[in-house]
């Protein structure tokens, strides 16, 4: 009845251009400082789960492979989407061109996330209900990690872009790609870290004690 991730993380990179044009950028001072700021977004689209009461015990035991005789399990994968906006500027020689970024958005999701339980016991009775109402305690856990670290994301996805500054560039649309992936680089890295404090709260609820409390609101396993 544990929660089963098949990923702590999934990547997709979009590029969103302003001015296009194209390799490598380095900081230069010919490219002057621009007074508008950054503009951060950081969003959190719930997990809408889809209940799969299909399978058998041993199916749901073959998936998750690594817990103790489960008769229900919750699969999910967290994806993000991280989105760029670039203003291309023209030097005063006419000879190159300066990058400034200036948006930057994430976007944190479970596009996925099934609750499968063990179709030995039907729907309406209290077994299924028991199993449903844990495998959703571990969907909660799932979405209110996510609301709670929004500000925390905001304020890192900030500092990162206070970082990125005016480079000067011949292929801009390369040196966009570049930029773009040495970002996503540290917010997968992030993930990773604020992550292991949402595996610390699924395990609170994975305990024998707790598995003893949801086996005795029932009486037919």
């Amino acid at each position: 009845m544990r929660r089963h991730c098949l990923g702590p993380v999934g990547v997709m990179v979009v590029l969103s251009l302003l001015f296009a044009s194209a390799a490598g950028g380095q900081e230069e001072p010919a490219c002057p400082a621009l007074n508008e700021g950054v503009e951060v977004d950081v969003r959190f689209e719930p997990s809408k789960p889809f209940v799969d009461d299909s399978r058998s015990r041993a199916w749901i035991q073959d998936v998750a492979r690594a817990l103790h005789h489960p008769i229900g399990v919750t699969a999910s994968r967290l994806s993000h989407t991280l989105t760029a906006h670039f203003l291309v500027r023209v030097t005063a020689d006419r000879r190159s061109r300066c990058l400034y970024l200036k948006t930057l958005t994430m976007v944190l999701a479970y596009p996925n996330t099934t609750v499968y339980i063990d179709n030995a016991y039907r729907p309406g009775s209290c077994e299924y209900q028991a199993i449903y109402q844990h495998e959703m305690e571990h969907v909660r856990i799932l979405n209110t990690h996510q609301t709670r670290f929004l500000p925390t994301w905001r304020s890192r996805l900030q500092a990162l872009a206070r970082d990125v500054r005016p480079l000067l560039s011949d292929n801009p649309q390369q040196t966009q790609q570049e930029v773009l992936q040495k970002l996503d680089q540290v917010v997968k890295k992030e993930i990773e870290r604020l992550d292991k404090f949402q595996k610390a709260e699924q395990g609170a609820i994975d305990t024998p004690r707790n598995y003893a409390k949801v086996r005795a609101s029932c009486q037919a396993w």
